[in-house]
């Protein structure tokens, strides 16, 4: 009986994490699962606590496959589906943004869905003078911050 609740504990995600955004900014917050293991599966946000069941108000939800449902076109999965990404990127942030998400993840069978919670943050964005010089040059160097023009995000690159 010890080792089933051991397995138990350790199968279900209650995972919490924080992201800051900068307004005006696109922000991801993160949230994925192990596709090649359990296939396909339905997804959905929304802000707050996730319910016992399903999600109370989805602001976005996948088949696993394709989007379904969107509450807004700020809404966006931009991850790769069929790698079990089905993190959620908000378009434009304002400060009302701010706040926690929640993903639920529906894994078949009682009790086994993740909950992934994030609670976003939103500052006023301002691009510092040497983001705003690697944009308009587009020279990247190594640890950089960079900012990409067509999705209007700013991007850590390591090399």
């Amino acid at each position: 009986q010890s080792q089933l609740h051991s397995w138990v504990i350790d199968t279900i995600c209650e995972c919490d994490s924080k992201v800051k955004g900068h307004t005006g900014q696109d922000v991801t917050l993160p949230c994925k699962y192990d596709r090649k293991y359990h296939g396909a599966v339905e997804v959905c946000w929304q802000r707050g606590e996730i319910p016992l069941n399903k999600c109370s108000n989805p602001l976005i939800s996948t088949d696993g496959d394709k989007v379904l449902t969107r509450a807004s076109s700020r809404y966006e999965m931009l991850g790769r589906l069929e790698d079990g990404d089905v993190s959620l990127t908000i378009m434009n942030l304002t400060e009302g943004d701010a706040g926690r998400y929640g993903c639920r993840v529906h894994i078949p069978g009682p009790f086994n869905d993740e909950k992934h919670h994030i609670d976003l943050t939103v500052v006023p964005g301002h691009l510092t003078s040497t983001e705003s010089l690697l944009t308009s040059s587009h020279s990247v160097t190594s640890g950089s911050e960079v900012r990409d023009p067509v999705r209007n995000t700013i991007s850590n690159l390591f090399y």
